[in-house]
């Protein structure tokens, strides 16, 4: 690659960018009441984009907003109820109570969870979960359907 005069100057022209002195100028004119409201709603409207809708309660002195934050995820500790989150094949998030079991697969590496559903004590219904499509909220130790 050779440098010549045109290569210069055609980098230099791209470089040097117009730049809109309107906005600059509407930026300075603009007072401080007005520059504070966008600033509100400039990081309200970030922290719905990174965390959802926050709560946002406005005292007209200051704002207060409410960011709601994911659980913690927990561990599996042995078999027991637990509280579960998982996505639906319709896109809607669910947090069931699972009687959890971790199993071994038999013939390839790795295992899943048998989450099973009891009604009144009694087993309801039995399914497979994969490690990677739930999140352990809690062990639930106050749930109602322990068995004894």
């Amino acid at each position: 690659m050779s440098l010549s005069r045109r290569s210069i100057l055609g980098a230099m022209a791209t470089a040097a960018a117009p730049i809109n002195l309107a906005s600059a100028s509407a930026a300075t004119d603009s007072t401080l009441d007005e520059r504070i409201t966008a600033a509100k709603e400039e990081l309200i409207a970030c922290l719905t984009e990174r965390y959802g809708s926050p709560e946002v309660i406005d005292y007209g002195r200051f704002i207060s907003v409410f960011v709601p934050v994911p659980p913690v995820s927990v561990e599996y500790d042995g078999p027991g109820f637990y509280e579960v989150e998982w996505k639906r094949r319709n896109g809607k998030v669910c947090r069931p109570i699972f009687w959890l079991e971790r199993v071994e697969h038999k013939t390839v590496p790795g295992y899943y969870y048998r989450a099973e559903t009891r009604w009144r004590g009694r087993l309801e219904t039995t399914t497979k979960l994969k490690p990677g499509a739930i999140k352990i909220i809690r062990k639930a130790e106050d749930y109602g359907g322990r068995l004894s």
